[in-house]
């Protein structure tokens, strides 16, 4: 009889052992700490019907993802930093022309010169070498002028760097009678820097 008993009395603590480890599984309680538990009440003969208190444990991150992280974020930081120089760079270095004193259209043996002074008051260097001008006629036409060269007649054409001006004569197969007093001329770059004044005649 009393072995009865006992069998029952293992066979209710089972059935509330079980019930137990749902309810902390539900927990989110680990196997781990299931498994102590179940040690602790085999190996003592009773347990508490208290809830047992669950402490989540974060695992460690392993050391290759930390490396490629650390990789990744360099790596990005680099491309932020380059995309944000260029640009940076880009808005800054920019060409900017201006005409000093007034540009004469001249007539010679062979056509027409236009002489005209630049000034590079931007922040980049110009070249000028394969620039051409157009210039507007009587007639709504337009004559370019091109083959740009010294007006000192000496040296060759260097780029312009920011800051420096040079005066330059341009030439064209035309008349001078071709063209009014304060006609429209556009200077263009081989760059694709482009800038308009008004050329006089003498």
């Amino acid at each position: 009889m009393g072995l009865v008993l006992a069998e029952e009395e293992e066979l209710r603590r089972a059935v509330e052992l079980a019930h137990l480890i749902v309810r902390e599984a539900e927990r989110s309680i680990s196997w781990r700490a299931q498994r102590v538990l179940l040690e602790l009440i085999l190996n003592r003969g009773a347990y508490t019907r208290k809830p047992m208190r669950t402490q989540k444990r974060t695992g460690a991150m392993p050391p290759i993802v930390t490396v490629i992280i650390i990789v990744a974020s360099v790596v990005a930081a680099a491309l932020a930093a380059y995309f944000i120089y260029t640009t940076t760079a880009r808005g800054v270095r920019q060409v900017s022309l201006t005409v000093i004193g007034q540009p004469t259209l001249y007539a010679r043996q062979s056509g027409v010169e236009l002489r005209v002074t630049f000034k590079n008051d931007g922040t980049a260097d110009v070249d000028l070498a394969n620039s051409i001008i157009s210039v507007q006629t009587k007639n709504k036409t337009v004559v370019q002028f091109a083959n740009p060269q010294l007006a000192t007649g000496s040296g060759s054409l260097k780029l312009l760097a920011p800051g420096d001006s040079v005066a330059l004569v341009y030439t064209a197969n035309a008349q001078l009678d071709d063209f009014p007093d304060g006609a429209m001329a556009t200077l263009q770059t081989a760059g694709g820097y482009q800038t308009s004044f008004a050329v006089a005649k003498p």
